[in-house]
């Protein structure tokens, strides 16, 4: 597409005769700013010239300066309505923009006006194949090769939508054709080279049909988000919560973040309180928030359980918006420690983590954006009084946050010294796990619109950026993407911590395969991109819903923007979704609940009979309970361990016991293993220090609790 959009950019270039040789020399050189000033001096000397007014807002396109692309192609159009080239040109833009709908209007338009059928097709199927709608793309491609044989670009699109379906010798055939036509054409080779990778299919063994039903339950706390007409962004980025047992009874409870007033972000109301639920069993919760003094301050958006000064009892931090705040649990009632994390302007999520292997969790503090409250800051379109949620790239980014736990409840900020603080991004979400196998924990951040951070420890107190050697930065285009929550654990049962994140519709839900310290994307492969291509999602978590030894892939999902059917045609609204993983493939697919703003998510077995359940929360409304109750599932264990860090094994599965989850969320619980049909299974625990605890022949169906023996 890019080779062939030269080639059309070239031959406007040749028609104009003012000034065209330092035009050409500018945009060959890639100076697309540059050339666009050029043609702009030739519109002073020319300025009925519709061929250099278009190629004006193709140089601002190819500058990656969108707005005044669009400006420059939208009065062109509204000029000259009845040329071709301008609506093809103002419908690549608008599919650029995500204005999908209104790309292939004008694409359609243009067709009816004289634009090549073949160069129609080919870009309405590329809107398709962004949204998700495979079979539509297909057809597309195909109708544009029929009527160019000649026309590499669907070949490769024809190629590319086949292998998202998993039909990897058609795949290949169109993927070689298009190559024939055109050896460099970069979308058939990195297809081909997908194939190449792509994991031998294998019969999966059936798995037992996972099912949940909605958790009757006395939860009243409603997730007060603020709307307010002026869109002000933290709004729609409410909901992280952390399960955790917060007063030691054996039962995990739940606390939920809360909003407050966004112009102060001040809670001012008692409707705006962050909310904790005591789990008395039989899906009754109490609320004591008052009791246990976690009213909270600020706007609040993640929560991080862990134990920070290893007295046994579950600490909490609590990221927000102006506002963070550190917890200690004092046997269940929580001690704000002033002045020991920094307040930033916009922190979303955390994840405890012992870097330094000392045996004290230190705090990872994920941030967002350089950003302030302001109502006057206008994103839309006025024209059409369309106000929307300002787009990451209106804000500048920020670093993250690491703070080295010093003990008796003093953190000092390592950010600069660790190597965290020079990489800046625009962080959602952080996940904790050794991907490299060198026995110390590694952080993954997601970053939204940039590329993704993955901090290698160094195992002397410092980390390196290592996300784009090792494959985590971009998706499988090699393009940054609206990456929200994360997890990192093994999918596969092949002993290597894998990595899925959630995004935006047509993103897909991003799964790569960890293959010894890099990461292989196998998004579609798995056929977890099928399930996933049209839809957006917040939290995610894999877990053995079944109990069949497999972790399942569950999300919580909606859009960011309320009114974006206005936009694109999206869903803000839709239901969770829940993906059957049989022996490394998510074989099946069910929506959970009704379509909703759904945002944080947790899973957990919260009523203690061996089945994980579902927690989500909702913007504007109540929380989402799902109890599981699915029918002839496995054994299980989950082995409870007393240092966070540790890594356990159940047989070929592995876990690591980090509790940060999905989007801004938290589960500081035991490890779940389902076991299937075994009745006993061999449990080791991988100790932080390198110890191992081994115990042999242990029953299933209970929670083993494992302390690690002290040192001698």
């Amino acid at each position: 597409m890019t080779r062939i959009w030269a080639l059309f950019v070239f031959s406007l270039l040749a028609q104009v005769s003012n000034l065209r040789q330092e035009a050409t020399r500018l945009y060959s050189e890639r100076k697309f700013a540059d050339a666009a000033r050029v043609v702009e001096q030739m519109l002073v000397e020319q300025p009925g010239d519709r061929e250099a007014r278009l190629l004006l807002g193709l140089c601002w396109q190819q500058a990656n300066d969108l707005d005044k692309a669009e400006l420059v192609l939208a009065e062109l159009v509204t000029r000259e309505r009845e040329w071709a080239k301008a609506r093809y040109a103002l419908a690549r833009l608008m599919y650029m923009r995500g204005r999908f709908d209104a790309s292939i209007t004008e694409a359609r338009a243009a067709g009816l006006l004289g634009e090549p059928k073949a160069r129609v097709e080919n870009l309405i199927g590329r809107v398709n194949d962004e949204r998700g709608r495979l079979d539509e793309a297909l057809a597309n491609f195909r109708a544009a090769i029929a009527a160019d044989r000649t026309f590499a670009a669907p070949l490769a699109g024809e190629a590319s939508v086949l292998y998202k379906l998993g039909r990897y010798a058609e795949a290949k055939s169109s993927a070689q054709a298009a190559l024939r036509i055109d050896p460099n054409d970069d979308e058939a080779r990195r297809v081909s080279e997908q194939i190449r990778r792509a994991p031998a299919e294998v019969a999966p063994a059936a798995a037992p049909v996972i099912s949940f039903t909605d958790a009757a339950n006395n939860i009243t706390f409603k997730l007060d988000h603020n709307p307010l007409p002026e869109k002000i962004l933290a709004s729609t980025m409410a909901g992280g919560l952390a399960v955790f047992d917060y007063d030691n009874d054996g039962k995990l409870d739940i606390f939920f973040t809360n909003g407050a007033d966004l112009l102060t972000l001040v809670k001012d109301h008692p409707r705006h309180s962050n909310r904790l639920y005591k789990n008395h069993g039989e899906w009754t919760f109490e609320d004591m928030t008052k009791e246990a003094r976690l009213e909270g301050e600020g706007f609040s958006m993640g929560a991080a359980a862990g134990d920070f000064d290893n007295d046994g009892w579950v600490d909490l931090f609590v990221a927000g918006a102006g506002r963070n705040a550190l917890y200690r649990n004092n046997h269940g009632v929580f001690e704000k420690i002033e002045g020991a994390v920094a307040d930033e302007k916009w922190s979303v999520a955390a994840a405890w983590i012992d870097y330094d292997k000392d045996g004290l969790l230190d705090l990872f503090v994920v941030n967002y954006l350089d950003w302030v409250p302001d109502i006057d800051q206008y994103c839309g379109d006025r024209k059409r009084d369309l106000r929307v949620y300002c787009h990451p790239r209106e804000f500048k980014p920020v670093s993250n946050k690491l703070y080295r736990n010093l003990g008796g409840g003093k953190f000092a900020d390592v950010s600069l010294r660790a190597g965290v603080a020079a990489h800046k991004g625009k962080g959602m979400s952080a996940s904790v796990a050794d991907y490299d196998g060198d026995g110390w924990p590694d952080i993954f951040v997601t970053n939204d619109t940039m590329a993704n951070v993955l901090f290698r420890n160094q195992r002397n107190g410092t980390f390196v950026e290592s996300a784009l050697a090792a494959g985590a930065a971009y998706n499988d285009m090699g393009k940054p993407i609206s990456a929200m929550g994360a997890d990192f654990r093994d999918y596969d049962n092949d002993g290597a911590p894998d990595l899925v994140f959630t995004a935006l519709t047509g993103e897909t839900f991003p799964l790569l395969r960890n293959r010894g310290g890099v990461f292989q994307d196998v998004t579609y492969p798995s056929r977890a991109g099928l399930h996933a291509a049209r839809r957006s999602g917040w939290g995610v978590t894999l877990a053995d819903l079944n109990n069949d030894g497999w972790k399942d892939l569950v999300t919580a999902n909606a859009h960011v923007t309320d009114n974006i059917e206005q936009v694109t045609g999206d869903r803000y609204k839709e239901p969770n979704l829940v993906m059957t993983n049989q022996q490394g493939r998510f074989t099946r697919a069910i929506e959970l609940g009704p379509a909703a703003p759904h945002r944080g998510l947790a899973v957990a077995d919260l009523d203690g009979d061996g089945l994980q359940d579902i927690v989500t929360t909702v913007l504007g409304a109540k929380p989402e309970l799902w109890r599981n109750t699915t029918e002839k599932a496995g054994n299980w264990i989950s082995v409870a361990v007393d240092r966070q860090g540790a890594r356990v094994r159940v047989g070929n599965q592995w876990q690591e016991t980090w509790s940060a989850r999905g989007y801004a969320s938290s589960v500081h619980g035991p490890a779940h293993f389902g076991v299937g049909e075994a009745s006993t299974v061999d449990v080791e625990v991988r100790w932080p220090d390198g110890s191992v605890t081994a115990l042999k022949d242990q029953k299933v169906n209970r929670v083993l609790r494992v302390v690690k023996p002290a040192a001698r």
